[in-house]
């Protein structure tokens, strides 16, 4: 029962109450903690994020937040001494190895977003043998406007990036909330302009809504580009190109086309 019970008390990325359910935002730094009566201990901090570069590291014991000695307050004290305002800075004792050390995290929006299991079968045909590198592939093209993907989760511990075999429950998608002037339109957005129709190592087939100026990229599970090719102005209808994949290994891609400032990406085998 005490370990269900301390399973239960991982919060995912500083502090949301339970797995996000479709999406949470708030002023958080990025890691992901266990509240109880004796403290709060980091149990999995998100690369890249503000925790990250701030040197905190999983087994970090907080101490304190904002001069607050952790362990004399309640758990849901805990967690509001640790989340606060965007822009807001949390200073944090921590203990590590028997030492007691002063870290200085400064908060950003971030944004908790879970990733259906229905999803990713949907995107890849299966929801057991996955591997992070599928999983962050996926959890990029369905980041929420305005933000950036920082890490997957799962069980509300990051997902090492060579890890293998993962199933599909229970992923959350962790983002970070993008300043105005770096905001970029670097995913994929839904858009109907266009359908695949097939695709083999030497010619993709598909159908234009509209005659409309397009580019099309072939990605693989890494989301890597291995071929693109802008194609100018399209008819509308059915449009074949050729392309050379002759020399790509057996394997999942996506086929991405970008027509009317829009994308959709469609998955397919090489085989």
């Amino acid at each position: 029962m005490k370990k269900a019970i301390a399973f239960l008390a991982i919060l995912i990325v500083l502090c949301t109450n339970a797995i996000a359910q479709n999406q949470e935002s708030f002023g958080g730094t990025g890691m992901s903690v266990r509240v109880g009566k004796h403290g709060v201990s980091v149990a999995g901090v998100i690369p890249n994020s503000p925790a990250y570069h701030a040197g905190l590291q999983a087994g970090d014991i907080i101490v304190s937040a904002g001069g607050t000695e952790l362990s004399s307050v309640e758990p849901e004290k805990q967690v509001a001494l640790l989340r606060g305002k965007e822009g807001t800075i949390a200073n944090l004792i921590i203990e590590r190895d028997g030492k007691q050390i002063a870290i200085s995290a400064k908060r950003t929006e971030i944004a908790v977003q879970q990733l259906e299991s229905e999803t990713i079968l949907n995107w890849y045909g299966k929801s057991e043998g996955l591997t992070a590198e599928e999983i962050n592939f996926l959890a990029s093209q369905k980041t929420a406007d305005g933000y950036e993907i920082l890490g997957v989760m799962q069980n509300g511990l990051p997902i090492s990036s060579d890890a293998e075999n993962l199933n599909a429950k229970a992923i959350q998608q962790i983002s970070l909330k993008q300043p105005e002037e770096n905001r970029a339109e670097n995913k994929v957005i839904s858009s109907n302009a266009w359908q695949l129709g097939f695709a083999d190592r030497k010619t993709i087939s598909f159908s234009l809504v509209n005659s409309t100026n397009a580019k099309i990229s072939v990605l693989n599970s890494k989301g890597a580009t291995v071929w693109q090719k802008n194609l100018g102005k399209l008819p509308p209808g059915a449009n074949n190109i050729d392309w050379s994949g002759a020399n790509l290994p057996v394997g999942s891609y996506h086929i991405m086309l970008e027509a009317d400032g829009k994308a959709l990406a469609y998955k397919f085998d090489l085989r």
